[in-house]
């Protein structure tokens, strides 16, 4: 008799052994997305704080002569939405967080597409001749 097909026991024996690879593979593949939308979310809040740093230029004088402090330089305070669209383009997402009616706002968090970022607040203070901005993630920072 001439068998040219496979037995039982070597398609389980394949099975198993793609069962492992698959169990080996699945949990490096979430961990590797995750590393890519927490840079993500790195990458937008070094952009955010850019469009906070050209906005302190525009308005340096009144940041300079501020009566608030951030540790002991001038400051001022702004929530990330008063930088779109003037500073930084929205994400193009409908469901804004903002209360508004012209649609500005929308910078989505991309480590969780149901939060955003445009309610943060942004610190823009002058240290050493220099207009700074930090984004305020966990609230922690004060321009008081």
């Amino acid at each position: 008799m001439n068998n040219k097909g496979f037995t039982l026991i070597e398609l389980l024996g394949v099975i198993v052994v793609l069962g492992v690879i698959t169990a080996i593979a699945v949990p490096g593949i979430g961990l590797i997305s995750k590393n890519i939308q927490n840079n993500m979310l790195d990458k937008k809040i070094t952009l955010i704080e850019s469009a906070a740093t050209l906005l302190g230029e525009d308005i340096k004088s009144s940041i300079i002569g501020s009566n608030l402090k951030y540790e002991e330089y001038p400051c001022k305070s702004f929530i990330v939405s008063n930088l779109v669209p003037d500073y930084i383009d929205k994400d193009n997402d409908n469901n804004c967080l903002t209360n508004d009616t012209s649609g500005v706002g929308c910078i989505v968090d991309p480590s969780d597409s149901n939060k955003y970022l445009d309610k943060l607040e942004v610190i823009i203070y002058y240290k050493n001749n220099k207009i700074n901005a930090k984004v305020d993630k966990d609230n922690n920072l004060t321009c008081s």
